[in-house]
């Protein structure tokens, strides 16, 4: 008896820990998410703060960036690249380094877009330093990276989903901007040849590691601008991601309590059970 009551503990606890590794990725996307979503919020109320004035003298100063890119197209990833950090990270910079946010989708991805610095990449998407910040214009060419099958966290994983005609949008300051596919590319590392400004094009690429886990090589997903009267009427209002996301969680957490209720159950009938026979024959004995 003491050893099936020490098995179903065991049970127990092994169905725990289990239902607990389970849940582990899923959870912890959803708290990175959280984080994500509050800083997009903060970002946004920082950005009501600011006067029509500091907006226009932060947008000149990334245009000017902008303009210098393109005067050295060819040069664009040199070894020179990461020149002027100081400079760089000074524009567009609201305290946290966060330049915007982009959305797609299509993918369900919603994440703040921080400057090109060491552990950038750890919080959200990272702004490419030495390619044109991405507030549109002609003759300009941001890249903007981001991890794929970084542990506890999506980001661009499902970036593969992706095709020609797909949408996605950049958010600077109040301004967004739409992006529609135009080219998708796998590349090795050091090939920076689809990456480069194109004389009169406004173009975001969007670059993560391929294949899952493997990152031998580079997916570029390269969308070009479409200006429209009013580019943003098509974006769900809130600027979080939808609350379907609780329920990976929620589901998981229920089956793991039935489960639990059900072993707990059979634990305390199965003890019962004999106790209950003993009286019996207890009492046939009298």
């Amino acid at each position: 008896m003491k050893k099936k009551h020490n098995f179903l503990i065991i049970a127990i606890i092994l169905l725990i820990v289990s239902g607990l590794i389970f849940i582990y990725p899923t959870l912890s996307n959803f708290i990175n998410q959280m984080n994500s979503d509050s800083e997009i919020r903060q970002y946004n109320n920082n950005v009501k703060l600011i006067s029509q004035n500091e907006k226009d003298n932060y947008l000149t100063e990334a245009k000017k960036y902008n303009e210098n890119l393109s005067q050295n197209v060819s040069e664009a990833f040199s070894n020179d690249s990461f020149n002027n950090m100081t400079e760089y990270e000074n524009i567009l910079n609201f305290g946290n380094g966060q330049i915007g946010n982009i959305r797609i989708p299509k993918i369900d991805v919603n994440l703040p877009v921080f400057h090109d610095t060491e552990n950038a990449l750890r919080e959200g998407a990272v702004h490419t330093a030495n390619t044109s910040f991405p507030i549109g214009g002609e003759s300009t060419h941001s890249v903007i990276s981001a991890h794929t099958a970084f542990p506890g966290r999506i980001l661009f994983d499902n970036l593969t989903e992706m095709e020609i005609g797909d949408v996605f949008y950049i958010t600077v300051l109040d301004d967004t901007l739409k992006y529609k596919v135009v080219e998708i590319n796998i590349v090795k590392p050091d090939d920076v040849s689809k990456l480069q400004i194109v004389n009169g094009k406004d173009y975001v690429t969007l670059v993560t590691c391929t294949p899952y886990s493997v990152n031998t090589h580079r997916l570029l997903v390269k969308g070009e601008r479409i200006i429209e009267t009013q580019a943003s009427a098509d974006i769900l209002t809130d600027d979080t991601t939808d609350s379907p996301i609780l329920i990976g969680p929620i589901v998981i957490s229920s089956v793991i309590f039935v489960l639990l209720i059900v072993f707990l159950i059979v634990f305390k009938k199965r003890n019962k059970c004999p106790s209950e026979g003993q009286e019996v024959k207890n009492e046939q004995k009298t």
